[in-house]
């Protein structure tokens, strides 16, 4: 497993939603901060599509609801790439 993943995301989330690193724990879930609504979650699926170069699919969107969840989705999709 790629160990800087959960960081890198993290990272993304903090730049994408304007908060502070520190607002974004490794355990995030949907919700947790207010920019992470509906919206923001679309945001946030476009934004890891374009830094991963991975296509997301419509049903994978649903269940990208926490940082692992996020975390392993990607894993997953680049040892299967």
């Amino acid at each position: 497993m790629n160990e800087s993943l959960p960081l890198e995301i993290q990272t993304l989330m903090s730049e994408l939603f304007e908060v502070p690193l520190e607002a974004v724990p490794a355990d995030l879930q949907f919700g947790g901060l207010s920019q992470w609504d509906s919206m923001g979650h679309m945001r946030l699926v476009m934004a890891l599509e374009e830094r991963f170069g991975l296509p997301i699919d419509a049903d994978s969107i649903a269940e990208l609801i926490s940082i692992p969840a996020i975390v392993s989705r990607i894993q997953e999709q680049i040892n299967n790439g």
